[in-house]
């Protein structure tokens, strides 16, 4: 067994002060001091010497202090530090089978003027080697290889990452779409992977392991009817929110609901009592039908059970207003709106859409096992909509898991969210959410929550970490972050960190494009990533403006096509 205490050479100086957040280092030599980068790896002494401290370069500074003394010239001195933040515990020998081994704890901090060294060469390379040691050959997800060391791979635990959620942020343009294209390869590597991907870009429809699902009114788009949508999310879309005309309109748009699911059921799925048939039951109904029947009770009158003795109607009966007479005009209004609209043709074309099998079609699309990677395209998704449409899916994947019935040996088949541009759906400030969007919210802090209990994991990927729910966010245990620069977000990414990690986040502007530090259960050493470029890459939506303006290759300019796209609201 090699003892890393024999390579630790390059002493970089002492200690001169320690708090739970950072180790400062004062640096005597200045050869020293230019040497030393953001993100070198440290070693300083534990409380024996089979215990070693691993520490992260986050700053280094040199200060110049002028001194006026009276009885003396003017002299001016310089000050040489380094700020550390200790990322964990080196350990020569645990037990008789335990060597070499790295823990992410920090059980002790170093003393004052006790010595710290630069881990270069053999010493780095014993750190690194344990790194892989300690994750078993199955369980490794392979990102890239640390840059302290480019021989080493760096590898995350499978597990840890999906079980406990994850998110990964950074600037446009930082490479988010090549992260998430590269833990795809990864995981489509895996027998019986199961990802989804909420593609709002088109970026990744040119994956050709992927399942390419686009929600759009098209032979061969997805659609999603109004039956699959629950009681609540269809108030939110239609019913007026205040009090004075909402009653009405909810009474009359559930009473046809419950009525039409009974009917259904009774005719067409005999197997089951209609007894169970609540609002949010997923029995086929038809909008276009429930816009006939708001029409007939907007206008409809009732018998009074009189009859007119005298006049032109003698003998005719007495008629009145019916409950909903005149009251249901805006919102006949607003569904037929919707109805007309191109756009929202996957949800109110109807065509193959009102019969009980559709659900399960559409489920084993979404959730089945004959692709590993699924793909949903939501680039032709009205914007109003996008919120509720990602809903819907999330939850029927997620209330599919949680109805699975596992015997006493299995566990449900884990299925993972990846959330590209997350922040326009799990929005941080919900003041000025609509009632459609809050829906939406709703279920995904609820599998924030839940959610790994039923195999259901979210990967959140967001530039704007600070745009970002707090309640989602506080229950992701891992954290991709690339380049950031806005200080808004990196106080973000802070918040997400423990104190002894905070120190990170300064480092985070230095990086540069497809480099990452990864921090959280799923990875032992927080230090920086050189991410593996994809053998596939995503449609980049970043556009070479100066390089298409000198050549003009590789860009399209037809107005023609685009004005008859505009018109008939599909690509």
């Amino acid at each position: 067994m090699e003892d890393i205490q024999n390579y630790l050479n390059q002493e970089v100086g002492v200690v001169q002060n320690v708090d739970t957040k950072k180790v400062s280092v004062s640096v005597e030599k200045e050869e020293i001091l230019n040497r030393l980068k953001i993100n070198d790896i440290v070693v300083l002494s534990g409380n024996n010497a089979d215990e070693k401290l691993i520490g992260i370069v986050t700053r280094v500074s040199k200060k110049r202090i002028d001194i006026d003394d009276e009885e003396t010239e003017e002299q001016e001195y310089s000050y040489n530090f380094c700020n550390i933040t200790l990322v964990g515990t080196f350990y020569k020998k645990l037990s008789s089978t335990k060597q070499n081994i790295f823990k992410r704890a920090v059980n002790t901090y170093p003393e004052i003027n006790s010595k710290v060294y630069l881990a270069d060469g053999k010493a780095l390379s014993i750190i690194m080697n344990s790194l892989e040691n300690e994750i078993s050959s199955e369980k490794r997800l392979i990102i890239g290889k640390y840059a302290s060391n480019k021989t080493v791979e760096a590898i995350l635990d499978g597990n840890r990452f999906f079980q406990r959620h994850a998110t990964i942020v950074g600037s446009t343009g930082s490479g988010k779409s090549f992260t998430v294209a590269n833990i795809l390869e990864k995981a489509n590597e895996l027998e019986h992977a199961n990802l989804i991907v909420f593609d709002l870009h088109g970026e990744y429809n040119e994956l050709s392991y992927a399942e390419q699902i686009k929600i759009c009114d098209s032979e061969d788009g997805l659609h999603i009817p109004l039956w699959c949508f629950n009681y609540e999310e269809i108030h939110s879309l239609f019913i007026e929110s205040s009090e004075g005309t909402s009653t009405n309109q909810r009474a009359a748009v559930i009473k046809y609901i419950l009525e039409h699911k009974k009917r259904y059921l009774e005719e067409n799925m005999t197997e089951f009592s209609s007894e169970i048939i609540t609002a949010d039951t997923p029995i086929p109904f038809s909008a276009k039908g429930l816009k006939a029947y708001l029409e007939d009770e907007n206008i409809k009158e009732e018998t009074t059970g009189e009859v007119y003795k005298t006049g032109d109607k003698k003998g005719q009966a007495k008629t009145k207003q019916g409950q909903y007479y005149g009251k249901l005009t805006n919102l006949i209004t607003r569904l037929q709106t919707k109805i007309d609209d191109k756009k929202y043709g996957f949800v109110f074309n109807e065509d193959n859409t009102v019969r009980a099998d559709y659900l399960k079609e559409f489920v084993e699309k979404i959730m089945g096992l004959d692709k590993k990677i699924k793909v949903i395209d939501l680039s032709e998704v009205p914007s109003d909509m996008l919120p509720i449409i990602i809903g819907i899916v999330t939850r029927l994947v997620y209330e599919v898991q949680f109805w699975m019935s596992p015997k006493t040996d299995e566990t449900r088949h884990p299925i993972a969210f990846i959330c590209d541009e997350a922040h326009l759906y799990m929005p941080r400030d919900t003041t000025k959410l609509k009632a459609v969007e809050n829906k939406s919210l709703e279920i995904f802090e609820k599998l924030s929550k839940e959610g790994r209990k039923y195999g259901v994991s979210l990967v959140i990927v967001s530039q704007r970490p600070a745009e970002l729910n707090s309640t989602i966010i506080s229950q992701c245990n891992n954290i991709i972050s690339l380049k950031i620069t806005n200080d808004r977000d990196k106080s973000a990414v802070a918040t997400m960190l423990t104190d002894s990690l905070v120190g990170l986040v300064e480092t985070l502007p230095n990086l540069d494009v497809g480099e990452c530090i990864v921090i959280g259960d799923s990875i032992k050493l927080p230090t920086k990533i050189i991410l593996d470029k994809p053998k596939e890459e995503p449609k980049s939506s970043t556009i070479d403006f100066w390089d298409r303006w000198i050549d003009g290759k590789g860009t399209v300019f037809n107005i023609d096509e685009a004005i008859k796209c505009m018109i008939k609201q599909t690509r």
